[in-house]
């Protein structure tokens, strides 16, 4: 590790102290997470620390990568995500926490969103509310071959975005005279809807990927399971999940090299061919 090089851009939130970033950013809430992340990389470098951003760049098993914190919630989200698309980034993997609402989610398992229901201004602030926010599904399979070779616990579906933390979960507050809130009823209602988790920053990351072309995805650590009241003590290692979205960033960058040379985009075939290719070889 080293120190933030350079002078930091004062003109923007990020202040990163380099002209581009690479084109595949690992983006973190949590500032201390980038930290995490940088240590399962094979180096790295801080280039750029302001409020609750920090950014580094470096290499993953050879493969040139960052990781940026956005902060809690949509609105640092948005400012994080149009920042670093002015810095030349085109993918985006959210490297999470949240709370599980489905039944069979765990403290610890991974969740791996295919979109969200949206209560998030930053997004409606963009496009109507039945705009839908979907992950890229390029980056949303690369995330589950990551999990199905590293044989992690896994959930793949649907998340709830919102833009508190307490109000979804009263009980928390812990006032002395009981709180009840408008949001309260979103959990178990939901939850017998199959959603699988609840968090507050993914649904903003897929609406503005989609309208800025960006390739976004999304995996996040179950901290607790808030349908249930259940909370382990310690919080679950974040470790799988950076693991699992670093060596999703190296399946995609393989992935599209595959469409490069097959002159169109990725698909599933293309694996077939290049096992077929190597075969007759």
């Amino acid at each position: 590790m080293s120190q933030t090089t350079g002078q930091r851009d004062s003109k923007t939130h990020l202040g990163v102290s380099v002209p581009s970033l690479p084109a595949t950013m690992l983006v973190p809430g949590d500032p201390a997470r980038v930290l995490e992340i940088g240590a399962h990389f094979d180096d790295y470098r801080i280039v750029g620390e302001n409020r609750e951003c920090l950014t580094i760049i470096g290499h993953y098993r050879g493969m040139e990568i960052g990781a940026c914190s956005t902060g809690m919630g949509g609105p640092s989200t948005e400012i994080a995500v149009v920042e670093l698309m002015h810095l030349g980034v085109k993918n985006l993997i959210r490297v999470g926490t949240s709370g599980g609402l489905d039944p069979t989610v765990r403290p610890g398992d991974l969740i791996i969103a295919t979109g969200c229901v949206r209560y998030t201004g930053a997004a409606d602030a963009y496009v109507p509310q039945n705009y839908p926010a979907v992950a890229h599904h390029e980056l949303l399979m690369a995330l589950i071959e990551a999990c199905e070779t590293l044989r992690f616990r896994y959930h793949v579906g649907l998340g709830l975005t919102v833009d508190t933390f307490y109000a979804t979960k009263p009980h928390l507050i812990r006032s002395e005279t009981p709180v009840h809130t408008q949001s309260e009823h979103l959990i178990n209602q939901w939850a017998e809807a199959g959603v699988l988790q609840v968090e507050m920053e993914t649904a903003t990351l897929f609406v503005l990927g989609t309208l800025l072309g960006l390739r976004t995805a999304a995996v996040c650590t179950a901290g607790s399971n808030v349908a249930l009241k259940l909370r382990p003590p310690e919080p679950p290692s974040n470790s799988p999940a950076i693991t699992a979205a670093c060596n999703a960033a190296l399946t995609l960058k393989e992935w599209d090299r595959l469409a490069e040379s097959a002159g169109g985009r990725f698909r599933p075939s293309l694996l077939a061919e290049k096992r077929k290719d190597a075969e007759d070889d």
